[in-house]
């Protein structure tokens, strides 16, 4: 039972989280593609993770599941979960100078590195020690053989001693700005190194069905307040903000269970594929790989410094919303943000 509860809220908080960063990434796509009020490079990015990456992730795993490739196809499974980790780290890291920037208890630029180093030798420890520890195993995702990639004992101990000597700067980093006279934005540090050591590092099998449920809800806090806030700037538009953020929700939930769940279950079911060999749920496999993958993509470019959006939007502070007419307002009168 418990095992049912933890699949339902992990799925319930999971996939919308993903389906809001489709939402913000192609709104108004074209003006960010094509407006100079966003620099050439960041124009760049967002079409080839939005325009070029799609059909060359999707075309590459269909490519190999009508090629019959069952190898390299499991090994997408692998390169998914690579980029987990990538997303997870940075993610950490971004919550540590967000929750900076919001206090003004700014880390300077020898923090910001020993923090970000610290954050990918956690990550690559984490990939190593999973294939590692995986290694004689039959694994299957969505009942695709799982290509687990070999590694030498020699290479999971380098990448060990990296991540030790990493966090332990980290560690006298950190120690010494909370002897300064600096205040040290704990929550923000506290969520980096949950994120690290505990959804990267920690196995039980269970809780690691929870970390996806902790990091989309981690997730939605940013992203909840980009919105409000965009929503509640645009005093022109005739549609109550309150109204505009239901839609807003209800639409990431109906993408979130049309995209993971749906749609794949109906191609599964009509397009023929040798299941024999994928099993059947190939395009199960292949959407959740494909989202989780691009998703990746897509934040790195939405939540970058520099992107004017982010500065315009996550840093300000929000604008109280409008009850309807006849309705109480209810937004709290320090944040803005509407309570319940």
């Amino acid at each position: 039972m418990s095992l049912m509860l933890t699949l339902f809220l992990s799925n319930l908080i999971n996939h919308p989280h993903f389906a809001h960063s489709y939402q913000i990434f192609y709104s108004n796509f074209r003006e960010k593609i094509g407006s100079l009020k966003y620099e050439r490079s960041l124009r760049s990015r967002y079409f080839f993770v939005g325009i070029f990456l799609p059909p060359l992730i999707i075309g590459g795993l269909l490519c190999l599941l009508f090629l019959e490739l069952p190898r390299v196809f499991g090994l997408a499974a692998n390169t998914m979960f690579f980029f987990v980790g990538w997303h997870y780290v940075k993610q950490g890291y971004g919550m540590a100078m967000l929750d900076a920037a919001l206090k003004k208890k700014f880390f300077n630029s020898m923090e910001k590195k020993s923090l970000l180093q610290n954050a990918y030798a956690v990550w690559i420890f984490s990939w190593v020690l999973i294939n590692f520890s995986l290694q004689g195993n039959s694994t299957k995702y969505f009942g695709v053989s799982y290509f687990v990639v070999p590694i030498p004992v020699w290479l999971l101990a380098i990448s060990a001693v990296g991540c030790t000597w990493f966090s332990c700067r980290l560690l006298l980093v950190l120690v010494r700005r909370f002897r300064s006279d600096v205040p040290l934005p704990v929550n923000g540090v506290v969520a980096y190194l949950v994120t690290l050591y505990v959804w990267l590092l920690f196995r039980d099998p269970i809780a690691i069905l929870w970390i996806p449920l902790f990091h989309s809800l981690q997730y939605l806090t940013v992203v909840w307040r980009f919105k409000i806030n965009k929503i509640t700037s645009e005093r022109s538009s005739p549609v109550s903000p309150v109204y505009r953020i239901a839609i807003f929700a209800a639409i990431g939930f109906g993408l979130g269970y049309m995209a993971f769940w749906r749609f794949p279950e109906w191609l599964d079911a009509n397009v023929s594929y040798n299941k024999e060999i994928f099993g059947p749920s190939a395009f199960f496999y292949i959407s959740w790989i494909f989202i989780n993958i691009h998703h990746y993509f897509i934040d790195s470019i939405m939540w970058r410094k520099g992107n004017m959006d982010v500065m315009q939007y996550l840093f300000e502070s929000p604008v109280p919303i409008v009850a309807p007419k006849g309705k109480k307002d209810c937004s709290s009168p320090e944040t803005g943000v509407v309570t319940t």
